[in-house]
């Protein structure tokens, strides 16, 4: 997926080595990128999205899984959270890294044509057998917002069938679950990074026990041009990048694949919604968003203020 993985395992008595830990979770890893990955040209994502419209493409459950999820946050979020944003995250440079260095906004002629592709709604999904059917022959999915926390939820449950693990962090680029206890029995401490370029240090730390936190924000994937900074983060709606005093959202649930698609939603949408929306589906939200004198506001709900260390 482009990222790195950290896995820390509490073990007993009749576990496999971390060696053969190792390559079990490495294949399974590779077969989720191999269908959930954009940057594998031959991967199932990508051959599905290189499909002409109006037929059924039989999918993997891994894409059916996805897919079926993220198309839940779109609707939810009246389309914040948009897989099919996959045309303006390339046209943006931001799909392939050496793009992203050209730091050249596209025209507003560009950004039209790409608009015309983008939408969930133009996705159809069949349960039985899985299958997904594209009615734009143009639209391209991009589950990089979804795809990570996906695969942490599926290293977890591999972990939890094995012998003998009574307990593990599993994070892969940056989205984190756990359970059971460490070493000592206490519970998993995971630290937010703090959206300070250059300074370090944490925005905060949270207490998880069989949970996941996943956390998005604009000040890691961006360029600027002209004075501008141009995130990432894309509002399906206009097809550019979205424009907003949020700096970064952190996000807990028991899913990682659920909080690594509300992150993201949650850096689109407005303060005031998220914040409505998270009590409502009892997610914990931690919003920084940036005020007028540029100082760092931060702002947790009461579910996200549970798992806080003080």
């Amino acid at each position: 997926m482009g990222t790195s993985y950290r896995i820390v395992v509490t073990t007993g008595s009749g576990t496999k080595t971390s060696t053969q830990l190792k390559k079990i979770v490495e294949h399974r890893l590779k077969e989720i990128s191999q269908n959930l990955s954009t940057y594998i040209r031959d991967s199932e994502i990508s051959r599905l999205n290189q499909k002409e419209a109006g037929a059924w493409f039989h999918v993997s459950p891994d894409l059916y899984r996805v897919v079926t999820a993220a198309s839940t946050v779109s609707s939810m979020t009246g389309g914040a959270f948009d897989i099919t944003i996959g045309p303006a995250v390339e046209l943006w440079g931001f799909g392939d890294a050496k793009k992203a260095s050209q730091n050249v906004p596209p025209t507003e002629e560009q950004i039209l044509v790409i608009k015309n592709s983008v939408g969930y709604q133009k996705l159809e999904i069949r349960e039985k057998p899985p299958a997904i059917k594209k009615l734009d022959s143009n639209l391209k999915i991009d589950v990089s917002a979804i795809a990570k926390g996906y695969g942490v939820d599926e290293i977890v449950l591999l972990l939890q069938g094995m012998k003998g693990i009574h307990g593990a962090m599993v994070e892969i680029g940056g989205e984190v679950r756990v359970f059971g206890d460490r070493h000592d029995g206490s519970e998993w401490t995971v630290g937010i990074q703090s959206p300070v370029r250059n300074r370090g240090g944490l925005a905060a730390r949270v207490h998880l026990q069989n949970k996941s936190i996943a956390s998005s924000g604009d000040y890691v994937h961006f360029f600027k041009h002209e004075g501008r900074s141009f995130s990432h983060i894309m509002n399906p709606d206009k097809g550019v990048p979205v424009e907003t005093d949020v700096v970064a959202t952190a996000v807990i649930d028991a899913s990682c694949m659920v909080a690594d698609a509300w992150a993201t939603a949650f850096m689109v949408l407005d303060v005031e919604k998220s914040l409505e929306i998270a009590d409502r589906e009892a997610l914990g939200l931690m919003i920084i968003r940036r005020e007028a004198t540029n100082d760092l506001e931060v702002i947790s709900n009461n579910t996200f203020k549970k798992y806080l260390v003080e």
